[in-house]
């Protein structure tokens, strides 16, 4: 068995190695082939809101999407760990509203928007931070649509045992081709359910989802409406600056990515029928854009335009509070090299 994290990134100051940070990571095809792995790909990881793209399929294939006449930008944020921007804001509490619904019936709590710059605004406002503002707020509003249109209560439809719940853990058994009840659950920050996965279970559902001609009909044709709302609308999958985001709208859809908590992202490569998956052994953020821009470079799917549009992401600087670079961040050399 491989080790359980190998080194990833590492953080500079000056010329020198100030801190590093491990991980591990899987590179699939939609039949579930391992391409390439580093770190022990059969441990457990919480996917956390890197699972969203695959949680929203339900909102579409059941027919909600179509009857409620949602945008890209609404599909996108039934995806998303918005960064709270009115942009987002605006859009989440507009289709509340079409639902008859308000910020009341979202089971997440209260949330300072992350963009800086807005919850700046606000506070300056004298104004406080709302359910809207939660970075899952589009997850929820997704959720709810669904279950209006199912004629399924609205109440605790984050609980384990609502309707929407089951329909949600039986699409990503179908993904992740085993059944999420086998291992443990726990809650996640937002209230829903956070399932545990085999790692390269994960990056199977990416890849899955990336190319889905092994899915039902109606399901790959949901899974097709969500990518070209993804692609379409990428900046409410995550907003200004994001790597989700900018990674998204750089490729124009032929990477689309989303980031989970602790340290974990994956990307679905359309066009190769590939998923990645990753996580960072301490599940600081810093160093996980940088691992997954290694790796879709080692695959060959970012041109060099790509790499010099993307590169704040690829080597981000280190700051001091002057605004003088004083380091970097890196991909160290084991994920420099498919294994």
């Amino acid at each position: 068995m491989n080790k359980l994290y190998e080194l990833f990134t590492e953080v500079t100051r000056g010329d020198t190695v100030e801190s590093r940070h491990f991980g591990a990571a899987v590179v699939c095809d939609y039949k579930g082939n391992i391409l390439h792995q580093w770190g022990d790909i059969d441990q457990l990881v919480f996917p956390r809101s890197a699972l969203k793209p695959i949680q929203a399929i339900g909102l579409v294939e059941s027919g909600a999407s179509s009857q409620y006449e949602l945008s890209d930008a609404e599909i996108a944020l039934a995806c998303a760990s918005h960064l709270g921007e009115d942009i987002h804001v605006d859009v989440v509490r507009e289709w509340l509203d079409r639902l008859g619904l308000n910020q009341d019936h979202l089971a997440c709590g209260s949330q300072l928007p992350s963009h800086t710059e807005s919850a700046h605004k606000l506070l300056a406002q004298d104004q406080s931070p709302c359910r809207i503002h939660h970075n899952c707020s589009g997850k929820h509003a997704g959720f709810l649509t669904t279950a209006q249109y199912l004629k399924q209560p609205v109440e605790n439809y984050h609980q384990l045992d609502h309707p929407v719940q089951k329909l949600s853990f039986e699409i990503i058994a179908d993904l992740t081709q085993l059944d999420p009840h086998n291992h443990p659950i726990g809650v996640d920050g937002c209230g829903f359910p956070a399932i545990t996965l085999p790692l390269k279970s994960l990056g199977t559902a990416m890849a899955r989802f990336a190319n889905p001609v092994d899915l039902s009909d109606d399901r790959a044709k949901a899974i097709k409406r969500i990518h070209k709302a993804l692609a379409q609308a990428p900046l409410y999958i995550a907003g200004h600056g994001s790597t989700a985001s900018e990674l998204i709208e750089v490729t124009q859809g032929t990477v689309l990515a989303k980031n989970g908590a602790e340290g974990v992202f994956v990307a679905a490569l359309p066009e190769q029928g590939l998923g990645v998956a990753l996580k960072i052994s301490d599940g600081n953020p810093r160093g996980r854009s940088v691992a997954l821009l290694a790796i879709l470079d080692q695959l060959g799917v970012l041109s060099d335009s790509h790499k010099q549009q993307l590169q704040e992401h690829i080597k981000p600087d280190v700051l001091n509070s002057r605004n003088e670079k004083v380091g970097e961040i890196r991909p160290a050399a084991p994920l420099m090299s498919k294994k």
